[in-house]
């Protein structure tokens, strides 16, 4: 069982708390922020991504790789990749490079090619976002100079019946409807020009 220690901590949200690992320094562990409570945003991570390796999916260049599950003193806690940049920095967020007015390269070309490469990517591989926001994308700038968004939160379908996971199709037309959503909001942000919104949303139709 792993102890995780408060400086350790990298963020936290309303369910979840997440930390380094402990002995895997380029991993992070998700958990509940109240384990007495549990965590229902873990559950249906867990459950989804373990359809995800059972379908085969070996492609993690838009979402971070999954490891399983390990325990600790704050529940049941999800293994991912640690999404950092070239300097070993934890990428920021869309909303942090708002907040901190950087946003030169959110007003480039690079930014909306990247968007449109993790809409493509995920219709592709028909990995259905929850929730898509400018809090769980990071921008990761890489050693030769590129950079790449991550969906790093907000990977499951938490539908009664989720036809999603098993067609294709209806996994399709989620991921169309949400990053559709997505997109108006950039657009309302100032990052997204209304015809290149309006080309995002045909560039996978």
């Amino acid at each position: 069982m792993y102890r995780l220690a408060s400086d350790n901590e990298i963020a936290h949200g309303n369910d979840r708390a997440i930390y380094r690992h402990p002995d895997h320094p380029e991993r992070c562990i998700k958990v509940p922020r109240f384990p007495e409570r549990g965590s229902h945003q873990n559950e249906r991570e867990k459950i989804y991504f373990e359809n995800l390796k059972r379908r085969g999916i070996d492609d993690w260049r838009h979402v971070p790789t999954y490891f399983g599950t390990v325990a600790t003193d704050l529940g049941e806690g999800l293994i991912f990749d640690l999404i950092t940049d070239a300097d070993g920095q934890i990428s920021s967020t869309i909303r942090q490079y708002r907040q901190r007015g950087e946003m030169a390269w959110l007003d480039t070309q690079a930014f909306r090619d990247e968007l449109q490469q993790l809409y493509l990517y995920l219709r592709a591989n028909w990995i259905v976002p929850s929730d898509i926001n400018d809090r769980n994308i990071v921008c990761q700038h890489r050693a030769d100079g590129t950079q790449r968004l991550w969906l790093i939160d907000g990977v499951s379908n938490p539908d009664f019946m989720p036809l999603a996971n098993v067609w294709p199709w209806f996994a399709r037309q989620k991921i169309d409807r949400r990053m559709t959503r997505f997109f108006a909001k950039l657009a309302d942000y100032g990052l997204l020009p209304e015809a290149e919104r309006e080309e995002l949303v045909r560039s996978a139709l």
